[in-house]
């Protein structure tokens, strides 16, 4: 060893053995013979290493002498002072560069790139006149009808010409009958006897509001009830392996996603301390998960999808880390209608203790009665142990008015960290379930109504005639088309398409095609 580094090894040896003499034989010789094959696998290097001091020492020891030189001129008070402001310099520039990169990091290379790019004054100024062009080509395609209102009208006008205003607006939206759309999503409805029954239903309860249950407690159990039921539609509840299931509902799909992601954050700082929390997702997850990233500062991380257009556990896996708060898979996810590896994703999350999002928004009311069907239709959800937390909406396809949703959880303890409590508020006692604190009432009753009224052989039967037109479509696009390609195997009613040869066909003038004929 050479004499340089036993010197410097000197003051650790004389500390750190009367300690190694309390220790057994067996111990010291696992020690020499660890030592010495570290000996033997750094005896190479040491000439190498002597060479490198020896070239460095002349040039540290004259920086050496330099700044004692320099800093001899000064008081040791000074020197002192100097060294503490240099610190505190250092150490802002490095939280600086630290928030930079962590911004970096959230944005994505990529997109702070871009918008380095963009801020340019060459292109900020060509976007500019370009958000013109489209901002024009936009109001002139605006059908007015003779009513723009920019401030409130001097006089209020009588409720029948008011009504008559509604029905000229109304006139000029895209006409939606019950079996006769020409409309991918965007309505769900049954037949003109539930849109009816539905109206009636708001009606009844347009003035009610949930967030005073002892004024309207009939909201509060239709709300309980909506929850109950669809948890017991996937295998939640008593009788299940999630016999504690609970959940709420909320204003749609993007609410209820955003109370599992704050739930799971906060369930994750109180248990596990985490205060740097990521998320974990696909490329194909909802874009309300990166809208949760931006509102709740966590930061995104996404897992690649597999050739079939799923997202997978060995994926998932390698991107959970210690600051992971949940893991979120789709079934089926919007953009391809296939169902990700649920089963595996849950087991690699709870693996870790992550909680693991199901998002069901789109397939919640049907996959169910999919699988029913004898349709392929992987496990997805709490039937899955791994499973914490689901999101459904009622305004889909169960054929509810639009805004309202249900979020679930497997155990009340996850969901207590959903809600918001105020205890010490001047006002009085706050406790809100929601982000909304007001709430319609209407439009739980709606969705009460909606799932009364179609019932498990309804949605059965809805499910059998959409995944036959699903079913059809895939089949004939497939041999009527061959300029285009089905993108995976769709688990339900999505079928995403692509174009066979991208240099042959653009699939976005395609798209402007089909608008322009009405769909």
């Amino acid at each position: 060893m050479p004499a340089w580094l036993q010197q410097m090894l000197e003051p650790f040896v004389k500390i750190v053995a009367p300690a190694a003499q309390q220790l057994g034989p067996e111990f010291h010789q696992s020690t020499r013979a660890v030592a010495a094959a570290l000996d033997g696998l750094a005896r190479p290097f040491v000439p190498l290493l002597q060479k490198l001091v020896d070239a460095v020492s002349p040039q540290l020891l004259a920086s050496a002498a330099a700044v004692d030189a320099l800093l001899g001129q000064y008081s040791p008070w000074q020197v002192a002072l100097l060294a503490v402001g240099a610190t505190l310099l250092l150490v802002t520039a490095a939280q600086a560069a630290a928030a930079r990169l962590s911004r970096i990091s959230r944005q994505g290379v990529v997109n702070w790139a871009c918008a380095c790019i963009r801020a340019a004054p060459f292109i900020r100024g060509l976007l500019a006149r370009e958000k013109a062009k489209v901002a024009a080509k936009i109001a002139a395609g605006i059908q007015r009808d003779g009513l723009c209102l920019t401030q409130l009208p001097q006089h209020g006008r009588p409720a029948k010409v008011v009504l008559e205003l509604l029905r000229a607006k109304e006139s000029r939206n895209v006409r939606v009958a019950p079996g006769t759309s020409s409309m991918s999503g965007v309505v769900y409805i049954k037949d003109e006897e539930h849109k009816q029954l539905l109206d009636d239903a708001y009606c009844l309860f347009s003035w009610s509001n949930p967030l005073h249950a002892d004024i309207f407690p009939s909201v509060r159990q239709m709300e309980a009830e909506v929850t109950a039921m669809t948890a017991a539609m996937l295998h939640g509840g008593p009788g299940t392996s999630a016999p504690l299931a609970c959940g709420a509902m909320t204003s749609g799909g993007t609410e209820s996603i955003l109370l599992a992601i704050k739930a799971a954050r906060d369930f994750m700082a109180a248990t596990r301390g985490i205060t740097a929390p990521e998320l974990v997702v696909g490329p194909s997850a909802h874009a309300a998960y990166w809208k949760a990233a931006e509102y709740f500062n966590i930061k995104l991380v996404q897992a690649p999808l597999g050739q079939d257009f799923r997202l997978h556990s060995s994926s998932v896996a390698r991107c959970i880390s210690r600051r992971t708060v949940l893991v979120v898979a789709s079934a089926p996810g919007f953009p391809h209608g296939v169902v990700d590896d649920v089963a595996g994703i849950a087991a690699a999350a709870a693996a870790r203790g992550v909680p693991c999002h199901v998002d069901c928004c789109l397939g919640g009311f049907l996959l169910p009665f999919v699988e029913q069907l004898g349709y392929d239709v992987p496990v997805f959800d709490f039937r899955v142990p791994g499973v914490t937390s689901i999101s459904v909406d009622t305004h889909k396809f169960g054929m509810a008015h639009k805004g309202s949703s249900v979020v679930l959880y497997r155990t009340p303890e996850l969901r207590q960290h959903q809600f918001t409590r105020v205890t010490d508020w001047s006002g009085g006692l706050y406790i809100s379930p929601t982000m909304a604190g007001s709430r319609s009432g209407a439009v739980i009753a709606t969705a009460w109504a909606s799932l009364v009224h179609l019932g498990q052989d309804g949605l059965l039967a809805a499910a059998d005639s959409i995944m036959q037109a699903a079913r059809d479509f895939k089949r004939q696009l497939s041999l009527r088309l061959p300029q285009l390609r089905v993108l995976g195997q769709p688990h339900a009613s999505v079928v995403a398409f692509a174009a066979a040869d991208p240099a042959k066909l653009n699939i976005y003038c395609l798209n402007d095609l089909l608008t322009q004929k009405g769909w």
